[in-house]
C-alpha cells in the first residue's frame, strides 16, 4: 500500500475499534441471542472488509469475476474468525459464549465431561492455529493469481513458505499476545500505586484502543498486508488521541452503569473448613466451624450404587486391588470397608441441631442415576425444610427434580466452565467459577434479581475482584479473611483493568 492508503487503513481501523466499543455497550444493555448474532456478524463483515481492503491494495488488484476464488476468500475469513474467538475477539467472545442457547441437560453433560472436551478443543485449536499461520498469505496469493483456481494457489502457497518465515510468523503472534498481556498488567500495576480517576479511565481507554489496534495490525501483517512508513503524521496522531479519549469516556459510562453497590458478601464456608483447620465434608469440621455462625456451610454429597448419600467431594475412591472407582459404582458396604465416610443423613441432623444452614452440592457423573434428584428429595425432605438449606449442582435436571419434590427449597446452578445462556435456567441462585467469571456474565445473571455466588475465592485479589464485580456472596476456604475484607473502590478499581485480559487474550 502507498502512504495515503496506509493512512486510510489506520483511520478505518480506528473507526472499527470505535464501532466495536459502541456495539459492546449496546450488548451490555440488550443481551439476546439475536442481538449478539447481529453485532458479531456486523463486526465480522467489517473486519473482513478492512482486511480485504488492505490485501487488495497490497496486491494491486481485486477479485472480480472469480467466483471460486471469492468463495475461498470467504472460507479463509470464517477460518480466521473462528481462530480469534478463543483469543477474546476484541471482547465479543464473552457475549457469544454466554448467549449460546443450550438446554440444562446439555449444560450438565458438557460440564461433567469438561476435561476431555477441553483437552480436545485445545489440541484442535492449536492445530488449526498453526495451519492458519502457515497459510496466512493464501488470501493475498488468491487475489494476485491470474486464474480462478484457488486449490492450485493453495498448493503454491504451501511450497513458498520457508521454515524461517513460518517461525517468524509464530514469533510475532506470541510477541503480540505477551505484549498485550504485559501492557494490561502494567497499567494495572500503575493504577494500583496511583489512585486517580482520570488515570484509571485513561488506562482503560488505552487498553481498549491500543490492544485491538495492535492485534488487527499483527493479523494484517500475517495476511501479507504491507504498510508504508509514515512521517509527520500529526493528524493521525491527533486521531489516535481522540480514539483513546473516546474509549476512556466509554469506559467511564460503562463503569458507572455496571458499578455494583458494595455490601458485605454472604460468606459460605467451603466444605465446612476454615484455613485448613479440619478435614472437609466431615461432621467434625461442621461441629468445629458452625460455632462461628457464618451464613452457610457448603458441602458435597455423592450417591452410592445402592442409593445411599455420603459426604464426599471426589467422584472416585481407591479400592485395593481394583484401583480408582466412581462412588456411584460402589456399594456403601464396599466403601465403608476401605474408607471412613460420614453419612449425609447424620450430617444434616447435626446441622439442624447446631442451627447451621447448608448449601449442599449434589455431585454428578456420567453414571449418575437419572432419578437421583427425586430420590434425594424424598429421603431428606423433612430435614431439608428445618432450616433455609439450599442445594446446588452442575446437574440441572436433578435440581429440577428436587424443586418439584420440595417447592420451597432454593436450588442453584454450579458452573465449572462459564458458558451458555444460563440466565434463562429456572434456578434460584448461581454459583459461578470465579476465574472465568466476568462483568458481563455477573451483570446479566444478577439483573434477574437472583443471588450470584462465586467459588472458590481464597486470595484477597479474587475476593476483591468478585465483590467489585457485584457477586452476592463467595464460597471460600478463608472465611475469616473474607469477613475482614474491606473493599475501597478508589483503591481497588485497578483490579477491574485486569478483566481486559479476557477481552484481548
Amino acid at each position: 500500500m502507498g502512504k495515503d492508503e496506509t493512512k486510510l487503513y489506520y483511520y478505518l481501523t480506528g473507526a472499527l475499534i470505535c464501532l466495536m466499543l459502541l456495539m459492546r455497550r449496546f450488548l451490555n444493555a440488550y443481551q439476546t441471542f439475536t442481538t449478539v448474532v447481529f453485532c458479531s456478524l456486523t463486526m465480522f463483515l467489517l473486519l473482513v472488509a478492512l482486511f480485504y481492503f488492505g490485501i487488495t491494495k497490497t496486491a494491486g488488484r481485486g477479485i472480480k469475476r472469480r467466483p471460486w476464488s471469492l468463495l475461498a476468500l470467504l472460507g479463509s475469513a470464517v477460518y480466521l474468525f473462528v481462530l480469534m474467538i478463543p483469543l477474546g475477539l476484541f471482547g465479543f467472545s464473552n457475549y457469544i459464549k454466554f448467549s449460546v442457547p443450550i438446554s440444562g441437560s446439555q449444560f450438565t453433560w458438557i460440564t461433567v465431561n469438561r476435561y476431555p472436551i477441553a483437552i480436545t478443543a485445545i489440541v484442535v485449536y492449536f492445530v488449526m492455529a498453526f495451519i492458519g499461520i502457515y497459510f496466512s498469505a493464501f488470501a493475498r496469493d488468491v487475489i494476485q493469481a491470474d486464474g480462478d483456481h484457488p486449490f492450485q494457489v493453495f498448493k503454491k502457497t504451501a511450497r513458498l513458505v520457508t521454515l524461517k518465515h513460518y517461525g517468524y510468523k509464530i514469533f510475532i503472534v506470541i510477541a503480540m499476545l505477551v505484549g498485550v498481556c504485559l501492557f494490561i498488567i502494567g497499567l494495572g500495576w500503575v493504577n494500583q500505586h496511583v489512585e486517580n480517576t482520570a488515570l484509571f479511565l485513561l488506562s482503560q481507554g488505552l487498553i481498549d484502543t491500543l490492544a485491538p489496534f495492535a492485534e488487527i495490525l499483527i493479523v494484517s501483517r500475517l495476511l501479507a498486508v504491507k504498510f508504508q512508513k509514515l512521517s509527520g503524521t500529526y493528524l493521525l496522531a491527533l486521531y489516535g488521541v481522540a480514539l483513546v479519549l473516546f474509549a476512556a469516556l466509554s469506559a467511564g459510562i460503562t463503569q458507572a452503569q455496571l458499578l455494583p453497590s458494595f455490601s458485605k458478601p454472604t460468606i459460605i464456608v467451603h466444605r465446612g473448613v476454615i484455613n485448613h483447620n479440619a478435614q472437609g465434608n466431615t461432621i467434625a469440621a461442621l461441629k468445629q466451624n458452625s460455632r462461628y455462625h457464618f451464613p452457610f456451610v457448603e458441602m458435597d454429597i455423592q450417591e452410592t450404587r445402592d442409593h445411599h448419600f455420603i459426604c464426599a467431594h471426589n467422584d472416585d475412591l481407591r479400592i485395593p486391588g481394583d484401583g480408582l472407582k466412581e462412588i456411584d459404582q460402589l456399594s456403601l458396604k464396599t466403601i465403608k470397608k476401605y474408607h471412613h465416610v460420614d453419612m449425609f443423613s447424620d450430617y444434616l441432623k447435626t446441622a439442624n441441631r447446631l442451627k447451621q444452614p447448608l448449601i449442599i452440592e449434589l455431585k454428578v457423573t456420567n453414571n449418575s442415576d437419572r432419578h437421583m434428584g427425586t430420590r434425594f428429595a424424598d429421603q431428606f425432605k423433612a430435614g431439608l425444610t428445618v432450616l433455609p438449606h439450599r442445594v446446588h449442582s452442575v446437574g440441572y435436571p436433578f435440581l429440577r427434580q428436587i424443586k418439584h419434590q420440595i417447592p420451597s427449597i432454593h436450588i442453584g446452578l454450579v458452573t465449572m466452565l462459564n458458558f451458555g445462556n444460563i440466565r434463562e435456567y429456572n434456578v434460584d441462585f448461581y454459583t459461578l467459577q470465579h476465574l472465568t467469571a466476568n462483568p458481563f456474565l455477573i451483570a446479566s445473571v444478577g439483573a434477574t434479581g437472583r443471588p450470584v455466588y462465586s467459588w472458590t475465592d481464597d486470595s484477597r485479589l479474587s475476593m476483591v475482584r468478585m465483590e467489585m464485580l457485584g457477586t452476592s456472596g463467595q464460597v471460600t476456604d478463608q472465611a475469616f479473611r473474607l469477613s475482614n475484607l474491606h473493599v475501597n473502590y478508589q483503591r481497588d478499581r485497578w483490579i477491574l483493568l485486569l478483566n481486559s485480559l479476557q477481552n484481548y487474550l
